[in-house]
């Protein structure tokens, strides 16, 4: 059965860098009724016995990765409405409503979420649904749920209490800090602090209780664990996520699912448990290379650095490096999987904004790749893709690739896309590395 989510690890980036349960129950470590339907511990004796449940857990996640935690860690429960609340301030302390409105306005023009969906009401929506306890960055802070089921508090707890080992001991916290990183560059790192997350429940769960050696974990284990998260997403026990957008659904997976598979290729590749400390001081740069593990190892590809002039009259509601990631999304809304993931790979870099002015809005990208001909089949298939799509308004995508870099402009005003796509090869700027 598939578990709530577990952490907020970021309320940031194009979407919001929502946290994933570990999926326990995907591995095999759990065959049971649902969280939802088991009753909920009483406090405060309950209360009590979870932090005390936690404390043992701690030390047990600190050996299996060999590192203790310098200072004690902080530890509360929380019910539901506190969840709620807890969600709707980070929403209003690191993000906003005008962020949160933008975002959703120029993922409904791209064709990625519906026009008549609230965004932001349903991001907390969905949350609220899912969290089985998390650990705040922000407050140093591990927050237990009081309505989980104990058979299935360790493993979460397990995965909560090593973020809290990779943000305090590692500087993990830092890596998620939309105001520092880019959109893309906050995915990637999610991945990176969610896969190994999930590496330590996993190892948690096959110690058994033994306090003795840090047992091995096959690759064929990873890769199952890994394939099994979207199945276990689309449960219909929660009705909010089930009714989620595709996008949504491709978004919360991924830091989970493809963080999980990034870390095996590097432990496939011989890196070690320690090795892996060495990735919060150099973490992957983009979802790019989180995709593809051997654009990080042993060969990095940096990111071209985009830059866009602004534009005289407009607004920049939303801008930041939108990434590979992103740009599969776009194409799986009207394209088969297969070309959808080869007309986004070779990215190289971009920059993307919604521009507005009054009632006019424009989304406007400028795209490195790594080659004309990776720009040219990008280009086709995001003009293959539009002209599938169906939407209850008419919306207008002009796209044009020339050299390596594709210019793209989508508006509900078919002048102002041909108006756009017209100057963004004057107002851009590709640095490559």
């Amino acid at each position: 059965m598939p578990e709530p989510i577990s952490c907020l690890s970021s309320l940031s980036g194009l979407f919001l860098s929502l946290g994933l349960s570990p999926f326990a129950a995907a591995a095999g470590l759990h065959d049971t009724a649902p969280a939802a339907k088991a009753p909920a511990p009483k406090a405060p004796e309950a209360g009590k016995e979870l932090i005390d449940r936690a404390r043992g857990i701690q030390s047990r996640v600190e050996r299996l990765r060999g590192q203790k935690l310098a200072k004690p860690l902080r530890m509360g429960v929380k019910s539901k409405p506190d969840v709620t609340r807890f969600i709707q301030e980070r929403l209003k302390e690191e993000y906003g409503p005008d962020k949160v409105l933008a975002e959703g306005q120029m993922l409904k023009l791209l064709g990625l979420l519906p026009d008549s969906l609230d965004y932001g009401g349903f991001l907390t929506q969905l949350l609220t649904e899912q969290v089985a306890g998390f650990y705040d960055h922000t407050r140093k802070e591990l927050h237990i749920a009081d309505w989980i089921p104990n058979f299935m508090q360790d493993p979460v707890l397990a995965h909560e209490i090593f973020h809290a080992v990779q943000d305090q001991e590692w500087g993990g916290g830092k890596l998620i800090d939309s105001k520092k990183y880019s959109h893309d560059a906050v995915q990637a790192h999610a991945a990176l602090m969610e896969g190994d997350a999930t590496l330590v429940m996993l190892l948690y769960a096959m110690s058994g209780g033994d306090d003795e050696g840090v047992p091995e974990l096959p690759n064929a284990s990873i890769a199952m664990v890994a394939m099994s998260i979207p199945l276990q997403m689309s449960s219909p026990e929660y009705p909010v996520m089930a009714s989620a957008p595709d996008y949504l659904k491709q978004s919360l997976v991924f830091p989970y699912q493809q963080g999980l598979i990034f870390l095996g290729a590097l432990r496939q590749a011989g890196w070690s448990w320690a090795d892996f400390r060495k990735l919060y001081s150099d973490p992957p740069d983009s979802t790019e290379q989180v995709l593809h593990p051997e654009r990080y190892s042993p060969v990095r590809d940096v990111p071209a650095e985009v830059t866009l002039a602004p534009r005289p009259g407009f607004q920049w509601t939303w801008d930041g490096t939108a990434g590979e990631l992103h740009l599969k999304q776009f194409l799986l809304t009207g394209l088969a999987a297969d070309r959808a993931t080869n007309g986004a790979a070779g990215w190289d870099g971009d920059m993307t904004a919604l521009e507005v002015s009054g009632a006019r809005r424009v989304v406007s990208a400028v795209i490195a790749w790594d080659s004309p001909a990776d720009a040219a089949e990008f280009a086709t298939a995001a003009k293959d893709n539009h002209a599938g799509r169906k939407a209850p308004r008419p919306v207008f995508l002009e796209v044009q690739a020339t050299g390596a870099v594709v210019y793209l402009a989508v508006s509900e005003d078919a002048a102002l896309a041909k108006e756009t796509l017209a100057g963004l090869p004057g107002r851009a700027k590709v640095v490559p590395h």
